[in-house]
């Protein structure tokens, strides 16, 4: 399990930009984001769109005179609202890739853990890719990390939700899940028996594919990433992001 203390210390290391972003003009800022994703974005039982990056999302605002609102889009095409300027900014677990950078801009990285697999506990220990089949949520970094380096002979399934995958998993559809640490810890949290484990940490995921989840906003658009990025580095140092942090990750 990444410690805390070494996400806070990953976040410090990363928040060394420019405070040079003039917060004296408040800026309306729109967010997209697909409110299926539990932690991180879902709606309430009042249909309102809640979650650790909207908590953090908000709290950037606030500390940035940024005058937020946050509404719903389909995963697959919340990138592409940005050119058009239908949203200001995305915020929705992305990954921060080489191959996304070439769309859009990107905030500094608010939070960067490696995804995990988890399957059956009879795997554990000698878990291996070959010739499984691993269930994923469509159309996300996740699933891109596996077609890259996944084994040839191994099954990649895509899903509409990692929770869907699991479920799976749970009736032996499939062999193995791949998904984001918190989403599987919050999961088995959930689970009253221990059939299913993490099975590996895939580390070289945010060594060498991502630089952790970012906030995207439309390419060269300085003036509001400078903004974001100084919102994110001040809730940083005054304890409010470890606050939240806490709130979701205890």
């Amino acid at each position: 399990m990444i410690s805390f203390s070494r996400q806070i210390a990953f976040l410090c290391l990363l928040l060394s930009t420019s405070l040079s972003a003039n917060t004296s003009k408040q800026l309306q800022v729109t967010f997209a984001t697909d409110a299926n994703y539990f932690p991180f974005e879902y709606l309430s039982d009042d249909k309102q769109i809640q979650g650790f990056d909207i908590d953090i999302a908000k709290a950037i605002c606030e500390q940035a005179n940024l005058q937020c609102s946050f509404e719903h889009h389909r995963f697959d095409g919340l990138l592409l609202t940005l050119p058009f300027g239908r949203y200001d900014a995305v915020i929705a677990a992305l990954d921060i890739t080489s191959e996304r950078l070439e769309k859009v801009d990107f905030s500094d990285s608010y939070y960067k853990v490696p995804p995990v697999f988890i399957s059956k506990e009879q795997l554990q220990g000698k878990f291996s890719l070959e010739g499984k089949f691993i269930g994923v949520q469509a159309n996300t970094s996740n699933q891109n990390y596996l077609i890259k380096f996944a084994k040839e002979n191994s099954y990649i399934v895509p899903y509409y939700s990692s929770q869907a995958a699991l479920n799976d998993l749970k009736q032996a559809r499939i062999d193995a899940v791949f998904a984001d640490f918190a989403v599987i810890n919050n999961f088995l949290s959930k689970q009253e028996d221990n059939s299913l484990v993490i099975s590996r940490t895939e580390a070289v995921f945010v060594e060498q594919f991502s630089k952790g989840y970012g906030i995207a906003v439309k390419k060269n658009n300085h003036v509001l990433r400078d903004r974001l990025n100084l919102g994110l580095k001040l809730i940083v140092e005054n304890g409010t992001y470890a606050k939240i942090f806490q709130e979701y990750f205890p």
